[in-house]
């Protein structure tokens, strides 16, 4: 197993956010804004999140994009929005195709959580505010999965919303202080969410695309 694998165990099977309840396993809904698998960075880590809760035998929906190679785990099930014909290549990043697949992303998922329970959400970059509602109107619980400050990358990709700067970051200090958990890519990330006050916050550094299984 490699390092990144054995931080994703340790973290899934002790952090008491990814404790088993009552019942044998957990109903995880996770939510994955990009195209799912890819071999880079977030799809990886994604990946190996559910290497880890199918091996402990927890239920897990994933809702993603159209894009990407299928993958198979035991007690895994990937649910996808529909392939638009004039979105194709998403890269990483805001950008209006995602904004548009987020949307029907939250369509699939209003649809999901209709008609099975879940214990927990896991959410991804901007499907953070997917599990924000979520929390706010059926009490589940969830996860921000946590790559970058999506205030900052919308900013340094589009200076002229610099005005905006602390709007951003009031609705992003909102999805970080709601979250049972922030799990951040790096430390530095981890000291910046401080100043929203998070009730708790753990680090897995990226995914080496160099080992990434």
């Amino acid at each position: 197993m490699s390092l990144a694998s054995e931080n994703y165990l340790r973290l899934h099977n002790g952090s008491a956010f990814y404790k088993k309840r009552d019942s044998n396993r957990m109903n995880v809904l996770m939510l994955a804004p990009h195209p799912f698998y890819q071999n880079r960075g977030t799809p990886i880590a994604v990946n190996l999140v559910l290497k880890v809760l199918s091996k402990r035998g927890d239920q897990v929906d994933v809702v993603t994009y159209p894009e990407g190679q299928d993958i198979h785990y035991e007690n895994v099930n990937i649910y996808r929005i529909p392939r638009l014909p004039f979105i194709r290549k998403i890269r990483p990043g805001f950008s209006w195709k995602k904004i548009i697949c987020d949307i029907f992303m939250f369509f699939k998922v209003i649809h999901l959580v209709a008609t099975k329970h879940y214990d927990l959400v896991h959410a991804g970059e901007e499907a953070v505010f997917i599990g924000l509602f979520l929390k706010v109107f059926l009490k589940i619980p969830y996860v921000y999965d946590m790559d970058s400050s999506l205030a900052q990358q919308m900013v340094e990709k589009y200076p002229n919303l610099k005005f905006l700067v602390l709007l951003l970051e009031f609705f992003e200090g909102i999805a970080v202080k709601n979250a049972k958990v922030v799990v951040a890519v790096c430390d530095a990330l981890a000291v910046d969410v401080q100043k929203y006050k998070p009730r708790n916050v753990v680090v897995i550094p990226d995914i080496s695309l160099l080992n990434p299984n």
